[in-house]
């Protein structure tokens, strides 16, 4: 995860979470999470503009990961969150697991794609995909119970990839002490700029095929591909062939007898 990186801080529509456009939204303040005084954070999940689900933590003397955790917990939409078990694939934090490149991840328990349990999870599509899981696409799956739910019947919201075209990307840069302007990512504008730059080549480098010399003469000269004309033509080319040859002939024969009258002269000297 790249932790500096911001997504449309300036972008009203991204704010919006009663009415959902597919634009991302991470907050600079994140940046600053060890500077601020927080005391409170809350996890909430929306679904056509209406909250789903909630989680509300105890963020005093936290870092931007460790708050999300089940000894933070204050308050949930889940009863029976709080008291979970930590039984074999329970898992409870941002990073969530490597392996399966699950973030967010609330999880009860492992024992197979279709035994998987748990309460939230965020899917890169990335890891070790299962059925409930989009390959390459950011997936959001949440308990729509109060209660853990088995991954392949639970409520599904999917998103779009980070990679969006309609996010802004941007990171920050420390002017002084308190005072950050932001650039956008090199990454992302690389990438505009070049997609850019193929599409001008590929306008500036198209030929249209009226342009070509080859329709042009077409336009110009009338087809003909009759068997005697092919002839003909072959023909003609013999014999073009066959005059030069004779002419070639009587010009060696002249070179000769020039030779030949020379060194009699020469002889008789």
């Amino acid at each position: 995860m790249e932790s500096e990186i911001t997504y449309n801080i300036n972008d009203k529509e991204a704010h919006n979470v009663t009415h959902p456009n597919g634009k991302h939204f991470k907050s600079d303040v994140i940046n600053h999470w060890s500077v601020i005084d927080i005391d409170q954070v809350k996890v909430v999940v929306y679904k056509n503009g209406l909250e789903r689900a909630f989680l509300d933590f105890n963020g005093t003397g936290t870092n931007k990961t460790n708050w999300f955790s089940q000894e933070r917990l204050n308050n949930s939409s889940y009863s029976d969150l709080k008291t979970a078990s930590h039984d074999y694939g329970y898992f409870f934090s941002v990073e969530g697991s490597e392996v399966t490149k699950r973030r967010f991840y609330v999880n009860q328990n492992w024992g197979g794609c279709f035994v998987d349990a748990g309460w939230l999870l965020v899917s890169e599509g990335q890891g070790f995909n299962c059925n409930y899981e989009l390959h390459n696409k950011v997936l959001l799956l949440y308990s729509a119970n109060n209660t853990f739910m088995k991954n392949y019947e639970i409520k599904s919201s999917t998103c779009q990839p980070l990679t969006h075209q309609t996010d802004t990307c941007s990171t920050p840069v420390q002017l002084a002490y308190n005072i950050y302007c932001y650039k956008l990512c090199n990454k992302t504008e690389t990438k505009t700029n070049l997609q850019e730059k193929i599409q001008k080549l590929e306008k500036e480098l198209y030929v249209s095929k009226k342009d070509t010399n080859k329709h042009r003469r077409s336009l110009t000269s009338a087809p003909d591909n009759r068997y005697s004309s092919k002839t003909m033509g072959l023909v003609g080319t013999v014999c073009i062939a066959v005059v030069i040859g004779v002419l070639v002939a009587f010009d060696c024969v002249n070179i000769c007898q020039k030779c030949s009258k020379t060194n009699k002269v020469t002889t008789k000297k």
